[in-house]
């Protein structure tokens, strides 16, 4: 799916406007064998930010994230044309989970920022 695509799926799942400066949001990272992950990003105001990262089957991920002020949180994965959800939040400041992918694919984090400014998140991934 191109990003213009995951954009319109993120603005209508959270009911927030499409911004055209949104695709810039998406940051993409590449996890290095056994090394945990801490990223510290910026929800920009009723727009998003989200993390991406190509998993492979059989990898095991544990991820926690703590936010300045509520946001709408979704976990989804990217495979074969198609966008699966299983996870959303709203209203939330805080989450964590782990990640066992069966098959291959592009795992994303979303956080979506209702408010009028700016939210900082902090990520970890841990292997």
């Amino acid at each position: 799916m191109s990003r213009s695509g995951r954009l319109m799926i993120a603005a209508v799942l959270v009911g927030l406007p499409a911004a055209g400066t949104a695709q810039r949001q998406l940051v993409e990272v590449v996890l290095l064998g056994d090394r945990p992950l801490v990223r510290t990003l910026t929800a920009p105001p009723r727009d998003f930010v989200e993390l991406c990262t190509r998993q492979t089957a059989g990898s095991t991920f544990d991820w926690a994230f703590e936010a300045e002020a509520p946001v709408a949180f979704n976990t989804h994965f990217h495979m074969d044309g198609a966008v699966k959800y299983p996870q959303g939040l709203f209203g939330v400041m805080a989450a964590k989970g782990r990640l066992v992918p069966g098959e291959t694919q592009h795992h994303c984090w979303l956080w979506s920022n209702p408010g009028m400014a700016p939210v900082n998140v902090r990520m970890q991934i841990t292997p």
